[in-house]
Order: C-alpha cells, then sequence, then structure tokens
C-alpha cells in the first residue's frame, strides 16, 4: 500500500472517529468561550476606564473656572464650546455628541488619543474638557496583547490536550472494534488484551473478553463432544459393516453397506472438519504454487468428471503462491468440485487468479440468501436433499479457509451457477 493511501485510510479512520470529533468539539467549545470571556472582560474593562476618566473630567470641569484657565496644557483642554479653534475636527464631532473618545491622525500635546467630555465648571458655564489616553490607552493595549497571546496558548494546549485524548480513546475502541471483527470472523482466539479496569472503556474490554473466553470453551467444547461422538461411532459402524458383509449376497445387503458407507463416510468428515478447526500455528504449511496444485488437480478429478459427461476446466492468470497445507488445499478442492458435479452444470472450472482459488459451474446456481446457511454443517438445502451428500463438504471448506486466514466467498456465476472462492492474504 503507497503511502497516499495509507495516510487516506488513516484520514478516513480519524474522520470516522467519534471519539475524535466528540472531544475536538468539547474543546472547540472551551476555546470559543474562552475567546467570549476575553472580549467579555476587555469590553467591559474599556467602559469602566471609560465612566472613571468621564468622573474625572466632570470633576475637573467643575473645579475650574473658564475665564481663569491658563490655556491649553498637555494634562487638559479646557475651552468653551463656541471656541475650539485651532483643535482638530474630532474635538468637534465629539463635543457634538456629548463627548467621547477620538484618535488623532496627529499628535497633539504628544498625544493622538484623548477623552473628551462637555460638562460645566464651577459657574456652570458649559465647557468642553478634554485628557489624553495615551498611558492608559497604551496600558489597554498592552492588557489586551497579553490576554490574546494567553489565550491563544492556552486554546492551542486545549486543541492538542482534546486531540490527543480523543486519539487515545479512539485506539481503544478500534482495538475493541478489531476484536469484534475478529470472533465474527470465526476467529475464538481474538481477544483485546486489556487489564487494567480505570474507566468504562476498560471495562467493555475486559467483559469482551470474558465473553471470547466462554465462547470458545463451549464452541471447544461442542467441536470435541462432536468429534467424540463420530470418533466412538466408528468402532461399532466398522463392527456392524463387517456383519453386513457376511449377510448372504442381495439387494438388501447391497443397499445396507451402501449406507454403512455413507454414515462411515459423515463420521470421517466430522473428525476432519473437528482435526482442522482444533489445529493451531502454521504446522504443515509450505508454500504452494497455486497453478501447479490447479494442475494436480485437474489431473486427478479430470477423468472422473469425464466419467459423468462433464467438463473440467482450468483458467490460471498470474498465479501466486500462498503459505498452506497442501493435503487440506486438496481436500478442499476436492469438495468443491465433487459439490459442481453432484448440483452443477456440465461445465466446471477451476479458477485461479493471484491470490485467489475458486471453483464455478453453469448450474442452476443457488439463492445468494442461502449463502451462509449452506456453510453451515449438516445444511441442506431442498433441492439438494435428493441427492447424495451430508451437508458437510463446505463446512469442511470454511474450516480450511478458516485454518489458512483466507476468504471463503460464494457467488453468482456468470451468466449462471455458483462460484466458491477462497481469497489467500498476501505473503
Amino acid at each position: 500500500m503507497s503511502l497516499v493511501n495509507r495516510l487516506w485510510d488513516r484520514i478516513k479512520w480519524l474522520r470516522r472517529s467519534s471519539m475524535l470529533r466528540l472531544s475536538l468539539l468539547l474543546s472547540s467549545i472551551s476555546a470559543v468561550g474562552f475567546v467570549v470571556a476575553i472580549f467579555v472582560a476587555l469590553t467591559l474593562g474599556q467602559n469602566a476606564i471609560e465612566r472613571r476618566v468621564d468622573a474625572t473630567l466632570t470633576a475637573l470641569a467643575r473645579a475650574a473656572v473658564l475665564e481663569d484657565a491658563q490655556g491649553d496644557t498637555p494634562s487638559m483642554i479646557l475651552r468653551p464650546l463656541d471656541n475650539l479653534r485651532g483643535l482638530p475636527m474630532p474635538f468637534a464631532r465629539a463635543v457634538a455628541r456629548g463627548g467621547g473618545t477620538i484618535d488623532l491622525d496627529r499628535n497633539l500635546f504628544r498625544s493622538d488619543v484623548w477623552r473628551v467630555l462637555v460638562a460645566h465648571d464651577s459657574n456652570d458655564v458649559p465647557v468642553m474638557v478634554a485628557i489624553p489616553l495615551e498611558e492608559s490607552d497604551q496600558a489597554r493595549e498592552l492588557l489586551a496583547s497579553i490576554l490574546w497571546t494567553t489565550a491563544g496558548l492556552v486554546i492551542a494546549l486545549t486543541l492538542v490536550i482534546g486531540f490527543a485524548a480523543g486519539i487515545v480513546a479512539q485506539r481503544r475502541v478500534v482495538r475493541i472494534n478489531e476484536t469484534l471483527g475478529r470472533l465474527a470472523a470465526g476467529d475464538l482466539t481474538a481477544r483485546t488484551g486489556h487489564q487494567r479496569s480505570k474507566d468504562d472503556l476498560d471495562d467493555v474490554a475486559r467483559q469482551l473478553d470474558l465473553t471470547a473466553a466462554e465462547l470458545e470453551r463451549l464452541v471447544s467444547q461442542t467441536r470435541h463432544l462432536s468429534a467424540s461422538i463420530a470418533h466412538d461411532l466408528r468402532t461399532p459402524l466398522a463392527r456392524l459393516r463387517a456383519q453386513l458383509e457376511m449377510l448372504p449376497p442381495g439387494d438388501g445387503r447391497g443397499a445396507a453397506l451402501e449406507e454403512a458407507t455413507r454414515l462411515s463416510g459423515i463420521f470421517d468428515t466430522i473428525m476432519r472438519v473437528a482435526r482442522i478447526e482444533a489445529a493451531q500455528g502454521n504446522d504443515g504449511f509450505k508454500t504452494v504454487a497455486l497453478d501447479d496444485l490447479a494442475q494436480e488437480l485437474m489431473e486427478i478429478f479430470g477423468p472422473v468428471v469425464e466419467d459423468e459427461n462433464k467438463q473440467l476446466q482450468i483458467d490460471v492468470t498470474t498465479p501466486a503462491q500462498v503459505q498452506a497445507d497442501r493435503q487440506m488445499l486438496v481436500q478442499a478442492m476436492a469438495n468443491l468440485i465433487q459439490n459442481a458435479l453432484v448440483h452443477g452444470g456440465d461445465q466446471i472450472t477451476l479458477l485461479v487468479h493471484g491470490h485467489v482459488l475458486s471453483v464455478s459451474d453453469n448450474g442452476p446456481g443457488v439463492d445468494p440468501t442461502q449463502f451462509k446457511e449452506i456453510i453451515k454443517p449438516m445444511v441442506r438445502l431442498e433441492t439438494s436433499r435428493t441427492t447424495d451428500g451430508s451437508g458437510l463438504g463446505l463446512a469442511l471448506v470454511r474450516a480450511v479457509a478458516d485454518r489458512h486466514g483466507a476468504t471463503l466467498k460464494l457467488s453468482q456465476n456468470s451468466p449462471s451457477g455458483l462460484r466458491v472462492t477462497l481469497n489467500f492474504a498476501d505473503l
């Protein structure tokens, strides 16, 4: 898989992460709340400062006598309302609206920010009083800069922590999900491996492991019981067959022997399936070239198919090699060819495409809604009950597929028939 594909898969994984989305949502809400709080604090602080300055201006005006004013100074300007000559136009506009803070294009007495107020002097004459806000404005800008810088750092830290917490939680969810997927695929040894119990996700993981362990025990017990029953019945069945062979020749003896042989075959298949499912590790696995395997199957089963007036052909394209137990693969493919021979049409195809090995026929096929049912042990469709069979053939194929980590897929063949595919993982 290329780097781009892996990156794209990672992005899709992040997009599907509900834990990550929740963490980022909460972090974003916290960040927005923090920004709003700073904005409100700065606005309210500015209003409080302006009210305090206005109170100071009112007090200064009340304490002054316009006639005794010494003119404009860098610390205060006191003028009658009808004498604003020499002052920039923003002063006149501020007086017109009763006062306010003005920003000048150029400094006036070394300050370009002034607070203007219309008040009354000690003689109750309306006057304009103004003081520079250069220092207080610089202090306000410094405070705002500190707050916004702190806000940026806190918001970034919040988002990073939220993202990291979401990733950690999502990984635990993914691990639980992968374990469930393996269990659903038949791997009853799958476990999350969680041992700690710090939160609800740990509890879910531990309960999943306990459930999986109990499920594995029950399934193993059932398989062992089935294999034991089959094994214990083989001996009395062999004695029965020996006694039947001692009977005088006749139709009844032949039918009884045939039925005993069929029962013996069913028990043998049950035991083979149990042995395959119980096997662990890769003991007996070797490199198997799928094209050589197909050719071997063609040589073995070609004459058998021809005896039934049908045709077996192979279709090989870019064959691959897989790590497998060769005898198990032969056994599985023999079952598929036998099924196609009994239930399929007159054309049977053994196909090898890369790591895919399949058998198809041009018979009536199977309703897709029955695909999941017919791979279960002892399940036979109504249309198959008039022919020989035990309902264990596809169950054995599935056991072989599970043993090799391959995917078993049933599909409709084109234009008609059934296709059964074993898709092996890349080596």
